[in-house]
């Protein structure tokens, strides 16, 4: 007996008395062609949140994918702690901005760039909540903005930083717009000036000529997506998020 015989019937009697293990091993000779077959398709069971509802047909599960061993499982970012080794964290990112103007100046240009401005007190300073996710501080001579770190809230906060950066070069504005309500925008100026705006980002050809209900549709590396003109929501992969806080036409 070769040592190859020898390693085969170790490798049996070691596994022989386990009833869970089925094994079977194989000593082909030398040169002897061993073909090896896989499945080509994977499954991916769903858990946890994912799971509390059943799936209908064609709907989109969106979560993600866990391999250990040979199992794979789809578990909402959430449950990767309860379902894995893994720790999820929350990144908090605050942004100190150099402003000198009033509290009531930087309110007015807040509330013309989202129009949802909420006054809250934390730690027994006044704040502003901006987009229901921007937390902004003012202090003597100085701005602080505070927001969990994702790319909609990033975007948001890039905006808000853009409004204060204004409403400190802007100081000469007359007290009685001061806290005014949002300003009021033309509707139909404002679908056409969004549709030119993504004709230039994506380029004409990509956009639908046909409009249904104020949707238009709009394709781009062979993605399609459908976007309501009005609340400017989003069906398909793509995003255009638009806030608008002064013009002049």
């Amino acid at each position: 007996m070769n040592e190859m015989s020898r390693l085969k019937a170790a490798i049996t009697r070691e596994y022989e008395d386990d009833a869970e293990i089925d094994i079977e091993v194989h000593n082909p000779r030398n040169t002897q062609a061993v073909e090896l077959y896989f499945r080509g398709e994977k499954m991916a069971k769903v858990m946890g949140k994912l799971a509390l509802e059943n799936p209908k047909h064609g709907q989109h599960v969106s979560g993600v994918l866990v391999k250990k061993n040979f199992n794979y499982h789809i578990v909402d970012p959430s449950d990767l702690s309860n379902y894995t080794n893994m720790i999820t964290s929350v990144i908090t990112q605050k942004q100190s901005v150099p402003y000198l103007g009033s509290k009531q100046l930087l309110h007015h240009y807040l509330n013309q760039l989202s129009g949802d401005v909420e006054k809250l007190d934390a730690h027994g300073k006044q704040t502003l909540r901006v987009f229901k996710s921007i937390s902004i501080t003012y202090e003597a001579g100085l701005v602080i903005l505070e927001w969990v770190a994702n790319p909609v809230n990033d975007m948001y906060a890039d905006s808000c930083v853009s409004v204060i950066l204004a409403a400190d070069s802007s100081k000469a504005v007359s007290a009685k717009y001061l806290l005014s309500a949002p300003m009021k925008v033309d509707r139909m100026h404002f679908k056409e000036c969004l549709l030119e705006m993504m004709a230039d980002m994506f380029g004409s050809e990509c956009l639908s000529s046909v409009y249904k209900a104020d949707r238009t549709q709009i394709t781009v590396d062979g993605k399609t997506a459908v976007i309501d003109l009005d609340t400017l929501v989003r069906h398909g992969v793509i995003t255009v998020r638009v806030s608008v806080y002064n013009c002049s036409f």
